[in-house]
């Protein structure tokens, strides 16, 4: 383990690196074994003679890895504590044909720029069936630390894009052979626990907490929904998040 190989592994931290070399890094049992166990890509597993001791049936498990020191694995890791075990891999490239909205659902995230909330939107897609998310270009990195630990692994399991959100819904609609509902999660919108889902299928956009979904993206909306607040509620607003996996559950339950 060079100076420069250390160097590398840092410059992963920061989006440019990633976007630009197409690699991010994983840390701690956890999400090194569920990226391990998928069909990414991984350059290397780089461990400490402390954590070979302390999980010694893990690393009996690794096809390879390489040892690197106290100070190695602390400079290279984003977290306070390091977890002893860092992997390298590969971004995959998706391609997500907006007609495949046609038949599946597929969550499309508007400005969601915190990391915490996109990998927690990750996850509970993961949770619900739905294999699919398209991100606006301004939504936070999905490769980067925070969101790959929010995920919990569910990250190795989802097809995540980047686009033009707008684009890929007009193209959605355009290229359907049938109406495809894009549900828009707006304060106006129609109670989701007493709306009727009648199509198998469609887009569910999440806009940020902050402005939700942007003027562009709204004329867009088909089937405008939201979640009634209980009564004597004073709260603004759910967490982009938590509307999330309302709205995925509601509408995957009524599936």
């Amino acid at each position: 383990m060079t100076k420069n190989d250390i160097k590398f592994i840092q410059s992963l931290k920061q989006t440019k690196f990633r976007k630009e070399n197409k690699m991010f890094v994983v840390e701690g049992n956890k999400l090194v074994s569920e990226l391990l166990a998928s069909d990414f890509k991984v350059e290397n597993v780089l461990v400490t003679e402390t954590w070979l001791e302390k999980f010694p049936e893990m690393a009996a498990s690794l096809k390879s890895y390489e040892i690197v020191n106290a100070k190695q694995m602390e400079q290279m890791s984003s977290m306070v504590t390091p977890p002893g075990i860092i992997a390298t891999a590969h971004t995959p490239s998706y391609n997500i044909n907006p007609k495949e909205a046609e038949n599946e659902i597929i969550l499309a995230l508007d400005g969601i720029n915190d990391p915490g909330n996109l990998g927690t939107m990750i996850r509970t897609a993961d949770w619900f069936g739905i294999n699919k998310i398209v991100c606006s270009q301004d939504c936070a990195d999905a490769w980067q630390a925070k969101t790959i630990q929010s995920t919990m692994g569910s990250i190795f399991r989802i097809q995540i894009i980047e686009t033009d959100l707008k684009e890929f819904l007009l193209k959605s609609q355009q290229l359907s052979n049938s109406a495809t509902p894009i549900y828009g999660a707006l304060m106006e919108g129609e109670n989701i626990f007493t709306k009727k889902i009648e199509k198998k299928n469609g887009v569910i956009i999440i806009g940020s907490e902050s402005h939700g979904i942007r003027e562009d993206v709204l004329p867009l909306v088909t089937s405008p929904i939201h979640i009634p607040r209980g009564n004597g509620s004073q709260t603004e607003s759910l967490n982009a998040s938590v509307a999330a996996g309302v709205l995925a559950y509601e509408i995957v339950r009524q599936r």
